[in-house]
C-alpha cells in the first residue's frame, strides 16, 4: 500500500490518498477531502496515474467533507459516510459560511452509508469500519491490517473536541475504550496533526490512559 497525506482547509485537516501499492496506475481512494480547493491532491493523482474509485469520509464536519462533490464531479466515484452524520453533511453551506465566510453549494446525498463492522477493500487491502461516536455522532475509524484512519476520534497526544454541536463526551469515552483493543503495531493516521502508533498513544495519550482506567 502507498499513502500520501495532504494538509487541506484553513483548519489544517488531513486528506489522504491511498493506493493499492507503489506502482503507478493502481486504484486509489481519497479519505476526507476537506476543502473545495484540492489541486495538490489532484496533481499527485494525475502524476501517479492513479484511478480514484471512492471517497471515504471518517465523519461529516465541514473540514473533512467540503470537497466531496469536487471529487465526485471530477472522478465520478461514490462517497461513503455514516448515516448518523447526515445532519452535519446537510448543514455544510451554513457551517462553511459561519466558520470561513465561504459560500458553497449543499452536498449531494451520500452514495453509501458506513455500518459498524462493514469491510471495504482497496485491492487486496481490507478495512473494517468501527463506529466511534463522540466527536460527531457518525464518526468512524477505518481499521486496516497495518494502519487505521482515526478521523477526529484519536490524535497524536489528544482527541477530537466534544464541545461541538452533536458531540458527546460520554460516547467519546466509550469509543476510546473500544480503540484500546487495537494492536500496538498499527500506525494511526488522524484527521489533524501527524501520524502516530497505537503503542505510543496507549503509553502517552492522557485521554487514552484515562479511558484505560475507566475514568
Amino acid at each position: 500500500m502507498r499513502l500520501r497525506a495532504f494538509v487541506v482547509s484553513p483548519i489544517g485537516s488531513n486528506c489522504y490518498v491511498i493506493a493499492e501499492d507503489a506502482a503507478q496506475g493502481n486504484q486509489a481512494v481519497i479519505v476526507d477531502p476537506g476543502d473545495v480547493s484540492l489541486d495538490p491532491v489532484f496533481d499527485y493523482i494525475a502524476k501517479e496515474h492513479l484511478e480514484v474509485v471512492a471517497v471515504w469520509n471518517t465523519h461529516a464536519h465541514f473540514d473533512h467533507v467540503a470537497g466531496v462533490d469536487v471529487v465526485r464531479n471530477k472522478f465520478q466515484v461514490p462517497a461513503w459516510v455514516h448515516a448518523d452524520d447526515l445532519p452535519l453533511w446537510d448543514n455544510l453551506p451554513a457551517v462553511m459560511q459561519q466558520w470561513l465566510g465561504k459560500s458553497v453549494d449543499a452536498l449531494r446525498a451520500p452514495d453509501h452509508f458506513w455500518k459498524d463492522g462493514d469491510v471495504v477493500a482497496l485491492g487486496q487491502h481490507k478495512f473494517t469500519v468501527w463506529h466511534t461516536p463522540g466527536h460527531s455522532p457518525g464518526s468512524v475509524c477505518l481499521v486496516g491490517e497495518q494502519l487505521v484512519f482515526t478521523g477526529d476520534t484519536l490524535f497524536a497526544g489528544s482527541i477530537g473536541r466534544t464541545d461541538l454541536p452533536l458531540s458527546d463526551s460520554q460516547a467519546m469515552m466509550k469509543s476510546l475504550q473500544r480503540l484500546l483493543d487495537l494492536p500496538d503495531a498499527l500506525e494511526l493516521f488522524p484527521g489533524h496533526m501527524q501520524s502516530t502508533t497505537m503503542q505510543r498513544e496507549r503509553m502517552t495519550n492522557p485521554f487514552l490512559r484515562s479511558a484505560l482506567q475507566g475514568d
